[in-house]
């Protein structure tokens, strides 16, 4: 008959997998080096020194680089994200949310894009390339603007019609201000004076 552990004696180590889940650990790692030495010149090799593991170790958290490389690129864009929904539902009337919103997107855009060049790089392949993960992203900022333009209807503010056709629309022609090739291409603009002409016309055709 097999001796039971002491009470409150950790169980056994079973072979394979590690006990502890190290993706965050193994993300922390790589975003630092992305950041410093950027993400095309980092390898998996590089990682796995940061954390003192071997490359094998690490593949038991990610099945390969390009997985690292989008849960990173999503973070980075879980930024711009979280800045619009926090802006979309940040209360007042529609238009000024609206005005709100665009102006969110386009700063922490900016910041990602200027502040953090080596990362703007990582998320502009992931742009080109359509990652899975920019789709996510652009369907958050969709679903913010189609937040405001669903409570500006509610209010009595915006017409009535198909939110989802109007949110296309609104996100179509705030590209200017929210899209990171666009940003580069008028960085010398005044663009939040941008955002707010677009918005003044966006709200004056939503308006009944």
């Amino acid at each position: 008959m097999k001796s039971k552990p002491p009470s409150g004696a950790a169980a056994p180590r079973r072979p394979g997998r590690p006990t502890v889940d190290r993706r965050e650990e193994i993300l922390d790692a790589a975003q630092r080096l992305y950041e410093s030495i950027g993400f095309d010149k980092t390898t998996i090799g590089d990682v796995a020194r940061e954390l003192g593991m071997s490359p094998a170790n690490l593949y038991r958290s990610f099945p390969n680089r390009q997985a690292i490389d989008e849960a990173i690129a999503r973070r980075k864009l879980s930024a711009i994200e979280d800045a619009a929904w926090t802006a979309a539902r940040g209360g007042g009337d529609a238009g000024a949310a609206l005005r709100r919103l665009s102006l969110a997107v386009l700063r922490e855009t900016r910041r990602l894009m200027f502040s953090e060049q080596r990362m703007h790089h990582l998320c502009a392949v992931a742009a080109r390339e359509r990652w899975p993960v920019v789709d996510a992203y652009l369907d958050g900022l969709r679903g913010a603007v189609r937040h405001v333009v669903m409570e500006g209807q509610r209010s009595g503010a915006f017409r009535k019609a198909d939110a989802e056709a109007l949110a296309d629309t609104v996100g179509a022609a705030l590209t200017k201000v929210w899209h990171p090739y666009m940003l580069e291409v008028f960085a010398d603009e005044d663009l939040e004076a941008t955002s707010d002409r677009i918005c003044d016309l966006l709200v004056s055709g939503l308006s009944n």
